[in-house]
C-alpha cells in the first residue's frame, strides 16, 4: 500500500464521520450530506481500486488520472470553504439575534394604540437628530420608536434627554441597518397594535408631508400593504448625481431579474406597512443589503405594494453618508448568496 493510498484512507475515514455527524445534528441538510458520501466514496474507490483511475480519467479527456483527482480536490474544498462562510455567518447571525433580545428586554415595554408608527433607526446622526425628533414629536406625539445601532457619538446622550416622548431600543452593538430595522419589527410584533409603520430616516432627507399621500393611499385600498417611494416613477425634485442614478437604475434591473419585482427605483428607504404585513417580512440579513431582501420577500410572498413619487433633498450631510457606487456589486454578491446558498 503506497503513502497516497493511506492517506486517502484517512481522509475518507475523517469524511464518513463528517458526513453522519451533519446526518446526526437538527441542521440536517441532504445536500450537504450527499456530497460528503460522494467525496468518501470517490475517496474509497480510489484507496482499494486504484486501477480504476485508469478507467475513469479517459471520461473527462484528461491526461492524467492524478488530474482529475485534483479537479475533484479542489472543487470539494471550495464547498467546504463555502460552509465554513456560512458557519461564519451563522455565528453573525447569533450575535445580531442575542443584541436584538437585549435591546428588547432593556426597553420599556408598553402596548400602544395608534394609527401611525415612526420607526428610525440612528447610527451616529447627533448633528441633526434633535431636530428630526422634535418636528415629529409637535406632530405626531408618542408614536415613535428610535433603534439606536451603537452609535458612537452624542446620539445615545440626545436620544434619553425626551424621556418617555420616545420608545428607545438600544443594540449594545453595531449591528447594522438591516439588523436595526429588524429590532424595531420584533418590538412592535410583541407589543404595538398601530395601523401603519412608517420607516422614516433620521438625517431628516424626507418629507413629512409625503406621509399624507402613502396614508391615503393604504386607507383607501385595502389591497395595499406596503407603500414606496420612488424617485423615478415622475419627474421629481430629487437632486440626485447622474452616476448615482445610473447605479440606482441597474440596482433596478438586478432586482427584476433576481427577485421577479418591477421597481421604478431601488433600495426604497422611505415606507410605509400595514402592520400586520410584517409578520410577513422577517429580515435575516444586518447589512444595507437588506433593502433587496425586503424586495425579494414582497415579491415571493406576494405582498401588494404601490411606488408613490417623492421629492427627497440631499443635504452635503447625507451625501456624506452615502455608501460607495462600488459598493452596489457588493450588495448584489452578498444578495445572491443569502438567496440561493444559505
Amino acid at each position: 500500500m503506497t503513502l497516497l493510498q493511506i492517506l486517502f484512507i484517512l481522509s475518507w475515514i475523517v469524511i464518513f464521520i463528517l458526513a453522519f455527524d451533519i446526518a446526526r445534528k437538527e441542521k440536517f441538510n441532504a445536500i450537504h450530506f450527499l456530497i460528503f458520501i460522494f467525496v468518501w466514496i470517490w475517496l474509497l474507490l480510489f484507496s482499494f481500486f486504484p486501477s480504476i483511475l485508469n478507467r475513469i480519467w479517459l471520461i473527462f479527456w484528461l491526461q492524467r488520472w492524478a488530474d482529475l483527482l485534483v479537479y475533484v480536490s479542489i472543487l470539494f474544498l471550495f464547498y467546504f470553504a463555502l460552509l465554513l462562510l456560512r458557519k461564519t455567518e451563522d455565528n453573525r447571525d447569533d450575535l445580531t439575534k442575542f443584541v436584538r433580545e437585549l435591546a428588547i428586554d432593556n426597553s420599556k415595554k408598553e402596548e400602544i394604540n395608534w394609527k401611525v408608527l415612526f420607526l428610525i433607526r440612528v447610527y451616529n446622526e447627533a448633528k441633526v437628530l434633535k431636530n428630526t425628533l422634535d418636528v415629529l414629536l409637535k406632530t405626531w406625539y408618542k408614536n415613535i420608536l428610535v433603534v439606536n445601532d451603537w452609535s458612537t457619538d452624542n446620539s445615545k446622550t440626545i436620544l434619553e434627554t425626551y424621556g418617555n416622548k420616545i420608545i428607545l431600543l438600544n443594540h449594545l452593538r453595531n449591528r447594522w441597518g438591516g439588523a436595526a430595522l429588524e429590532t424595531g419589527f420584533e418590538y412592535i410584533r410583541r407589543f404595538w397594535k398601530t395601523d401603519y409603520i412608517c420607516t422614516f430616516d433620521a438625517d431628516w432627507q424626507h418629507r413629512i408631508e409625503d406621509l399624507w399621500k402613502f396614508i391615503k393611499i393604504l386607507d383607501n385600498n385595502r389591497k395595499i400593504d406596503v407603500v414606496l417611494w420612488s424617485r423615478f416613477i415622475s419627474k421629481t425634485n430629487t437632486n440626485i448625481s447622474f452616476v448615482r442614478k445610473v447605479v440606482l437604475k441597474l440596482g433596478i434591473v438586478f432586482t427584476f431579474f433576481v427577485s421577479n419585482i418591477k421597481l421604478t427605483d431601488s433600495h426604497n428607504w422611505y415606507r410605509v406597512f400595514r402592520t400586520k404585513i410584517i409578520d410577513e417580512i422577517k429580515l435575516t440579513i444586518d447589512d444595507m443589503t437588506y433593502a433587496s431582501e425586503m424586495m425579494d420577500i414582497i415579491s415571493t410572498k406576494w405582498i401588494k405594494f404601490m411606488e408613490v413619487p417623492v421629492d427627497i433633498l440631499y443635504t452635503d450631510y447625507s451625501r456624506g453618508k452615502w455608501q460607495k457606487s462600488s459598493n452596489a456589486i457588493n450588495i448584489a454578491i452578498k444578495f445572491i448568496w443569502n438567496k440561493f446558498f444559505r
